[in-house]
């Protein structure tokens, strides 16, 4: 491939709080950090969104409807201290030269709306888009947005999810997935509106998502079946996980990038919520920018498999990258500062750093393509971190292996059986899921595949944390050295949990007991690892309960996959 340098590439910065829970403490909150970093744009969460901070005054009087919140009431007391403090945020951001977005949930109305409207619902109770009198709510929405909040330059849309309810943080709006039924259609409804409001009528840019639990998200005939019926504006960008899916590892590439017509802007997470958010090593530059390991099992030799494969050539579609430094997913684990529903989860002295590392290659390595990931992390290494040059190769060395270590031991690098990725995420694991990689191993006859894949992952901690070791110089010595033994016991327990599941059904009770005593040693020396670093991130769950994450079930502690295997 006939590569070529690019540097005038966009990068926006992302921190997606948990909805309903305490904020995050990052350095990505400061706009002035961003600058510094290179940044050109700072986009707000679902929860900073300007929607929330709407009156609507003028459509209650336009309508001859009773307003939708009528002054004096608590409701819109509190769309007004939003309203405020969202003013505050935007004009810190635009004070510093760097575009202000937010990402946004479609379609979301005040509750009240819909008692004031009805006939913006169909049939099921659901707001239809496909309504003109919903087209007209739409528009009145932006024309008080774009009033009201001057500095947006430009909105992330999302659908397929909707956080607008209380215990989300937001309990006077409500919504749904503005893609009913038949879907492709709703698409183009839904872009072809925002093109005409958004970019044309008020000259301000949309990021589309191709997220939205759909075939849209991730398989590249339905994108150009759908973006090809649209005509191209210099103010519409498509945005697309570099994932054929979710941030996960075992999908391949996604084949969307770079095809078509349209803009787009590359969307990549820096803490990967099914990969320990930060927690441990988990460096994503080079899978992300040269292309993964796994890709060589999924994906043919002429797809595409990498950013330099869709940035770096002629005529390149892609114009951005988005970072996501911080969020994704639910609860923890939790790096530093004040977590939880009312903060009462603190980790005093703890860092950002491997998801700092993660934004950092990606947004620098996005203003200067001819360079490669190993020349921008070394120069984290030694330019955020301090270390000596001797010690940043250490650094690079270990990160290059952190890939590895959680791919093995998250992930597969077979397709003899069917493996499923969601079997743990955030602070728990899946039982169902959990159990059914480990039967579907069994039955086609490669379950010590799997249990090497497992062991293998725990070799690369080890020999991680031996690097780890030997990196003397910085700031972060002690802060790297605890989060890579908290990734060797985190991966040895998931070696031990999976040990002691296989042998119980090769029936091998021997077996069962002695992973059973080596899991109880290990969150012994996991939990003591906590108890005696304050830097130390929170640790997994282990209890056999049912965890509340808020917004998805079948999640539990490690004891659920090994309880009912002890004597």
């Amino acid at each position: 491939m006939d590569e070529r340098t690019r540097t005038d590439l966009f990068v926006h910065d992302m921190v997606h709080d948990n909805p309903g829970l305490t904020k995050y403490q990052s350095a990505y909150n400061n706009p002035k950090f961003l600058k510094a970093r290179g940044y050109d744009g700072k986009t707000f969460d679902l929860y900073n969104c300007a929607q929330y901070g709407l009156l609507w005054d003028g459509v209650a009087e336009k309508y001859g409807r009773e307003p939708i919140f009528p002054k004096g009431s608590k409701q819109r007391a509190w769309v007004e201290q939003h309203k405020a403090n969202l003013q505050t945020l935007y004009a810190q951001a635009a004070a510093e030269g760097l575009k202000v977005s937010f990402m946004m949930d479609m379609i979301v109305f005040p509750r009240a709306m819909l008692q004031s409207f009805p006939e913006i619902l169909n049939e099921n109770g659901e707001i239809d888009i496909g309504k003109a009198i919903t087209q007209e709510l739409m528009q009145e929405m932006f024309d008080e947005m774009f009033r009201e909040y001057p500095q947006i330059s430009g909105i992330y849309v999302r659908y397929g999810e909707t956080y607008a309810q209380e215990k989300y943080g937001i309990p006077y709006h409500t919504g749904n997935n503005p893609i009913l039924g038949g879907a492709e259609e709703y698409h183009l409804t839904l872009i072809r509106f925002l093109i005409q409001t958004v970019c044309e009528k008020h000259q301000r840019e949309i990021y589309y998502r191709s997220w939205g639990f759909s075939s849209f998200q991730r398989d590249k005939e339905t994108y150009l079946r759908v973006s090809e019926q649209i005509p191209t504006h210099d103010k519409f960008y498509f945005c697309i996980k570099h994932t054929a899916g979710d941030f996960w590892r075992n999908v391949p590439f996604n084949q969307s990038l770079n095809s078509g017509k349209h803009q787009q802007i590359v969307e990549v997470q820096a803490a990967r919520e099914y990969e320990g958010k930060g927690a441990h090593p988990n460096y994503i530059g080079s899978d992300v920018i040269n292309g993964a390991e796994e890709y060589k099992m999924l994906l043919q030799e002429r797809e595409k498999k990498s950013l330099r494969d869709v940035i770096n050539v002629e005529n390149s579609l892609v114009k951005g990258i988005w970072t996501w430094s911080r969020g994704g997913g639910w609860d923890g684990p939790y790096l530093s500062g004040k977590n939880g529903k009312n903060g009462e989860i603190v980790v005093k002295n703890g860092k950002e750093l491997w998801c700092d590392l993660n934004a950092y290659v990606l947004s620098q390595w996005a203003k200067d393509t001819s360079k490669s990931d190993q020349y921008y992390a070394k120069q984290y290494a030694k330019e955020v971190l301090g270390t000596s040059d001797t010690d940043a190769q250490i650094f690079y060395e270990l990160c290059l292996l952190s890939s590895r270590a959680v791919l093995f031991g998250r992930g597969t690098t077979t397709d003899k059986y069917d493996w499923c990725i969601l079997w743990t995420r955030d602070q728990n694991i899946n039982p169902e899921h959990f159990h059914t990689n480990v039967k579907n191993a069994v039955q086609a006859g490669v379950a010590n595949e799997l249990l090497l894949e497992k062991a293998q992952s725990v070799a690369f901690w080890k020999e991680i944390v031996a690097l780890s070791e030997k990196i003397t110089t910085g700031n972060a010595v002690d802060y790297i050295r605890v989060t890579c033994k908290y990734g060797y016991y985190l991966y040895a327990i998931f070696e031990t949990m999976y040990r002691a599941n296989v042998r119980a059904l090769q029936k091998d009770e021997r077996g069962v007991q002695a992973a059973i005593q080596e899991y109880d040693s290990l969150w012994k020396g996991w939990q003591a690892l906590k108890a005696e670093n304050d830097c130390c991130p929170t640790l997994y769950e282990k209890k056999n309960e049912n965890l509340d994450m808020l917004c998805y079930r079948g999640n539990f502690g490690f004891d659920s996959v090994m309880d009912g295997l002890r004597k």
